[in-house]
Order: C-alpha cells, then sequence, then structure tokens
C-alpha cells in the first residue's frame, strides 16, 4: 500500500513539472557568422543612416563587420523551427527567441548556430503599472535652480545652445504621460521626438507602466514657463523602454543593446541611461564585483561598441553606496563614457552614490552631479523633488549636447577627455566624486585651450570709459595663481594684483574707469610647468 501512495505521490510530481519543463523561455542565439548576409561594408547607405555615417566619418571611424546585419536567411530558418522569434542584434549577431528548453538544445545542431543563452522565463513580460519606490518630495521651486547654476546651464542658453541638432537617445522602464503633459509638448510641436520603441511590450508606445523616464527626461528637456527649463530643451530624443520594472533578467541587458544599436543606426549622438545591472531575479545571472571591469557584462560591452561608432554614453552610477554592494553598477564600468555619481547641494557625495572605483583600478564614478533632492517634472505635470543617480546622470548628458553643439569639430572622446580633465576634482581624483563637477564654462575653456590659442587673451582692447578689461588665462592646468601688472608708458606702476585661476575662474576683469584716455602696459606673470613666464600686451583706453 505504501509503494503505491509513493508511486502516485511520483506520478503527481511529474506532472507539476511537466508544463514547467515544456514553458517557452527566451533566449539568444548567437549565430557563427554573417556569410550571405547580402550587405557591404563599403556600401554603409544601405543599413546606415546618413547622420550615422556622417558621425563615423567626422570622427575618422570605418564600418566593420560589426555594423552589417545579421544574415536573414539564418533567422528565417530558425523561425521555420517552429519557435518565435523577436529582436535581432548586428553588434551581438544574433536573435531573441522564444522556446522550450529543448527546443533551444536543438537548434546548437544547426550549422550557424554558435550557441544559445538563456534570457528570462516565460512569464517575463508581465507588467504592472504601479509607482516606483523613489523619494519624491513635492516643493515650490525658484526661478534659478541650484542643479543648473552648478553646470553653468545660463551660460549655455544665453550662448544660445539650446541642443539643437543634437540627438540623445534616452533608455530608461518607461516613459508614463510623456504624450500629454504640456511641459513636454514642444517634443511634438517642434517635431523633435524622433523615435520611440517598447522592447517589452513591442510597440511604440513608451507612455505607460513606469514614470522614471519621465522623469529622467524632464532634467534634459522639460519646459515650464517662469519655473523650470531642461538643459537641452530643444535636442532631437529617441525614447527606449529596455527595463521591465517589477522583475530583473539578462533578457534587458539584450534590449539595451538592442536599442543601442537602433540609436546608432539612426545617427544618434548621445545615450542617456539610468539603468544599472549587477543582480537578478535568477541567482545564476548575477554579477560580481570583481566583473565590473568595463568588458565583462553585455550591457558594458554594449555599451563599449556604442562609443566606438562615436557616440557620448552616460550612466549613472548607481545607488549602493550605503548598501553591502556599495560600488558602481554596469554600465557605469563604461571605459570610453562618463559615468555619473549624485552630490547634494553643500557639494557633499550623496550617502547613497555608488563608489568606485572599476574592478579594473579606474576612476569611478567619472563626474558627479546634484541628484539629492534635485527637481524635476513628474507624471502629474508638477515639479518636485527626487533623488538618486538615475537624476544626476541625464543632466550631464544634457550638458553634452550643449558642448557638442558649441564645439562640433570635436570627437566624442575628446569631449570626454576635456570633461574630466577640467572638472573641479580633477587635480586630484577619487572614488566618491570622480573628477567632480563638470561645467560649461569650464569645459570651454579647456576647448579653446585645446585649439591652440596664445596663453593669455586680452580684451577688449581698445577698452571703453563703462567696459571692464578681461584677462584670460587660457590653459590653467598649471597654473594656480598669476600676477597682473599695469604700467604707464613711463614705466610707472599703477596696480599690481594676484589672481586664482582654475578652469571654471581663469579670467579676471580688472576697472580701468579712473584712468585718463591713452595707451598703457599690462604684464601677466605667471609659472607654467614650473617655468617663469610673463605676457605683456599694450592696451589702449578710450
Amino acid at each position: 500500500m505504501a509503494r503505491n501512495s509513493f508511486l502516485v505521490l511520483a506520478i503527481q510530481v511529474l506532472l507539476f513539472f511537466q508544463p514547467l519543463l515544456a514553458q517557452d523561455n527566451y533566449y539568444f542565439v548567437s549565430f557563427t557568422d554573417k556569410d550571405g548576409n547580402g550587405f557591404n561594408i563599403n556600401q554603409p547607405e544601405a543599413f546606415l543612416s546618413a547622420k550615422a555615417i556622417g558621425r563615423r566619418q567626422k570622427q575618422s571611424i570605418d564600418v566593420y563587420e560589426q555594423d552589417l546585419p545579421i544574415t536573414l536567411s539564418y533567422k528565417t530558418a530558425i523561425s521555420n523551427q517552429g519557435v518565435e522569434v523577436y529582436e535581432e542584434s548586428r553588434w551581438f549577431n544574433g536573435i531573441i527567441i522564444k522556446s522550450t528548453a529543448s527546443e533551444a538544445e536543438l537548434l546548437k545542431n544547426l550549422s550557424f548556430v554558435a550557441s544559445t543563452t538563456f534570457l528570462a522565463p516565460q512569464n517575463y513580460a508581465g507588467r504592472r503599472s504601479g509607482k516606483q519606490d523613489e523619494l519624491e518630495l513635492a516643493d515650490t521651486p525658484t526661478d534659478t535652480l541650484f542643479q543648473n547654476e552648478i553646470l553653468n546651464v545660463k551660460e549655455i542658453h544665453s550662448q544660445g545652445y539650446l541642443g539643437q541638432g543634437i540627438s540623445i537617445a534616452v533608455l530608461d522602464g518607461g516613459f508614463r504621460n510623456v504624450e500629454i503633459l504640456s511641459a513636454f509638448s514642444h517634443l511634438y510641436s517642434l517635431n523633435t521626438l524622433e523615435y520611440t520603441y517598447d522592447f517589452v511590450s513591442k510597440t511604440s508606445n513608451v507612455y505607460q507602466y513606469s514614470d522614471h523616464g519621465t522623469k529622467v527626461l524632464s532634467f534634459m528637456t522639460a519646459q515650464i514657463p517662469g519655473s523650470y527649463l531642461g538643459i537641452a530643451p530643444e535636442a532631437n530624443f529617441m525614447l527606449f523602454v529596455t527595463e521591465n520594472v517589477p522583475s530583473e533578467y539578462r533578457i534587458e541587458e539584450y534590449y539595451w543593446l538592442i536599442a543601442a544599436e537602433r540609436a546608432d543606426s539612426a545617427g544618434v549622438d548621445i545615450i542617456s541611461t539610468s539603468l544599472g545591472y549587477n543582480t537578478f531575479d535568477d541567482p545564476q545571472m548575477n554579477y560580481t564585483q570583481e566583473e565590473m571591469d568595463g568588458n565583462t557584462t553585455v550591457v558594458v560591452r554594449a555599451a563599449h561598441i556604442a562609443s566606438e561608432k562615436g557616440i557620448i554614453v552616460v550612466a549613472s552610477g548607481g545607488n549602493e553606496g550605503n548598501k553591502a554592494w556599495s560600488i558602481i553598477t554596469s554600465p557605469a564600468d563604461i571605459r570610453d563614457g562618463l559615468a555619473v555619481g549624485s552630490i547634494r547641494s553643500d557639494y557633499g557625495r550623496s550617502s547613497f552614490s555608488s563608489l568606485g572605483p572599476s574592478a579594473d583600478g579606474r576612476i569611478k564614478p567619472d563626474v558627479v552631479a546634484m541628484g539629492s533632492s534635485a527637481y524635476l517634472v513628474n507624471e502629474n505635470g508638477v515639479i518636485s523633488q527626487g533623488s538618486g543617480t538615475s537624476f544626476s546622470a541625464p543632466q550631464v548628458a544634457a550638458l553634452m549636447a550643449g558642448v557638442w553643439q558649441a564645439y562640433p569639430e570635436f570627437t566624442s572622446l575628446e569631449l570626454l577627455n576635456a570633461v574630466r580633465n577640467s572638472s573641479t576634482n580633477a587635480v586630484s581624483p577619487d572614488d566618491e566624486i570622480g573628477y567632480g563637477i563638470p561645467s560649461f564654462i569650464a569645459i570651454n575653456n579647456y576647448l579653446e585651450s585645446a585649439s591652440g590659442r596664445q596663453p593669455v587673451l586680452v580684451y577688449p582692447n581698445p577698452v571703453a570709459a563703462t567696459e571692464l578689461l578681461k584677462v584670460k588665462i587660457v590653459n590653467p592646468s598649471n597654473i594656480n595663481q598669476v600676477q597682473i601688472e599695469l604700467f604707464e608708458t613711463s614705466g610707472k606702476k599703477l596696480a599690481s594684483n594676484l589672481y586664482e585661476v582654475s578652469w571654471s575662474n581663469n579670467i579676471a576683469s580688472i576697472q580701468l574707469q579712473h584712468l585718463s584716455q591713452g595707451l598703457y602696459f599690462l604684464n601677466v606673470l605667471f609659472e607654467s610647468d614650473n617655468t617663469p613666464e610673463s605676457y605683456k600686451v599694450r592696451i589702449i583706453k578710450l
């Protein structure tokens, strides 16, 4: 009797697990090659937009086999096996399918299949529309937001750089209500919303589920007259939903990869992503801290390829600073990109902001912006506050749009170098705030120096009675202070003052209103690379 009971139990267990063994899961199928795909790297116009080709040409970047589309016959052959085929990746040369484990295993017998990788279970795509658990405080902001002041946003806008002509791809978990909020209405009236796609629901409707992307986008482009203005309000945008907020599986990294490919093909200039990966719902997918090395995770490999195509990738550093993990999450470990940490209004590191370095010893985060109680526009169109590196990263991405608009002749790598080397902590970068706070003025000064101009600029000259004489140190990287002396033509010294200089403060303003009209001599004394130098110029006072 006991034996029969055991047999019945065994049969029940098998019947219970049978559906699980036969369920459809998501897999990535990698191909061995791109033979017979019908495309040629010497004819990129067949598979890349004119903007994508132009970005490569401007930065002397070649088109590689990696850029070619996959071989369509391979995709068709797999579809003919009775499995569902979804997205395809040219950079990783493969496709995302939905099939049973046994069907995926059988695909390995095809001569052109290199491997199959489990990405997510079949119920992965279930969504819920509840709000994310994050800090948000109702508040009434002033017209001038401190978060914009430290980045010199007013200076960007005063010079007319609103992001015009720069394309930014935003990869997030959802952009709820963007299409109906007046703060974003200009995206439609100016026709600057270039493309939208939700990889999870497989539709162009990105305006549901999560509002995280709505808040992220607001830092870059939201407009509420008299109260709020994004940093790059007139840039072009592509919105991608790559994240299924309620769950975490490796498939989301592959969605990120394919979104970056689409953005590249369409000619995007900047990718802004406030997503980070380290642990998953399936523990076998988890990464270790040692794998935050810029080479290992799926998402950072994709981000690195994007950077190789001349795209500036800006990623949030992560909110692990006060947790057991503590360090950055991927793709913040990117090599040629910007990982952005968070600071408070007192310039101290936000306690939640992830620490560095990367596993291979590089400075992380690269830079920081204000992510503690930062002003944003929420899904109701109301200005409120939120905290997280998710909100500091888009500020830097939008700043880069203004910089690249101002200096289109520079490559993405040259701009990344300028940002790091001109930020407030560039002299002694660390694992808390990296190279420090970037600013438009500092980056502007650094790039002017890189243009090979003379070491000191004095202007206006002649100088009117109502004007201030400006003395600008073009390259203050090795200069801490300068001595400025003013002389009459007789040689009599009229004034001598010592000025501290830095990338963000390299202009001395001198009042000459009290002087009579005529000719004067200005002498600028400083040390460059421990060598005393002087610069003399004749000044005409009107």
